[in-house]
């Protein structure tokens, strides 16, 4: 099954944030969705997550099912359940899902166990990340889409979450749906690339057929092809 989105639109204040957007995500993939700040990706995220309701258009992945009910969303910041530990909000969601499967693998790797017992309000940024990615995947939804999950792990990590969503859509045929400006040696983890500008879906394909389309960048990989396309330089030098 195939995540399909046509003509989606939002609006806020009667500011347009996403102007009919329309892309496929197919099943048993991994997706970059790329974007400058406003460019409508969080915002996408969450209408997909059902976080927020959308003013028209349609999604469709299961027949006479919303799409939220098989979405889990990561979200940059996690601020609920500030007094609990992180450690009773993993049991809390554990009683509360069921064939998860076995995340040994990912708990480890984001160092759980070292800061379980820190109440959610105390912990830092990257922990509360760390706790929303696990999370994520504890739902064992269908589709899970990340809002930036590698900026705050050290190389290491990233290279090992990497490899762990590689293995994971390979077991579990998700979608999952990466918003992320932290490329760089990453590239070939993603099975195409999803490029919004102004609200809309500028260019998007295999890293491949967009190296074809625009095969003399400025720069190199993914940054080079989102310059092309937007005029704008990719990473922390824009949002």
């Amino acid at each position: 099954m195939n995540l399909s989105l046509q003509d989606i639109v939002k609006t806020y204040n009667g500011h347009a944030v996403l102007k009919h957007f329309t892309a496929t995500f197919p099943v048993e993939g991994c997706y970059l969705l790329l974007g400058e700040n406003g460019a409508g990706k969080s915002t996408l995220a969450k209408c997909i997550a059902g976080d927020i309701v959308y003013d028209s258009g349609t999604m469709h992945y299961q027949h006479n099912r919303p799409v939220a009910e098989d979405v889990a969303l990561q979200y940059q910041t996690f601020d609920s359940y500030s007094h609990l530990k992180i450690a009773e909000v993993i049991r809390l969601f554990q009683a509360l899902t069921r064939g998860s499967g076995d995340l040994t693998e990912l708990y480890s790797l984001l160092e759980l166990t070292t800061y379980s017992d820190i109440l959610v309000k105390n912990a830092s940024g990257g922990q509360r990340k760390a706790l929303s990615i696990y999370l994520a995947f504890l739902l064992n939804k269908p589709i899970i889409l990340l809002d930036e999950p590698f900026a705050d792990l050290d190389l290491t990590k990233k290279k090992q979450f990497a490899a762990f969503l590689q293995k994971d859509i390979k077991e579990s045929q998700r979608i999952i749906i990466v918003i992320s400006h932290e490329v760089a040696g990453f590239e070939r983890l993603f099975d195409s690339i999803y490029i919004l500008q102004d609200g809309r879906l500028a260019d998007h394909g295999t890293l491949n057929a967009l190296e074809e389309k625009y095969p003399n960048p400025m720069f190199k990989g993914i940054e080079g092809i989102y310059f092309e396309v937007t005029g704008k330089v990719l990473g922390g030098r824009v949002g």
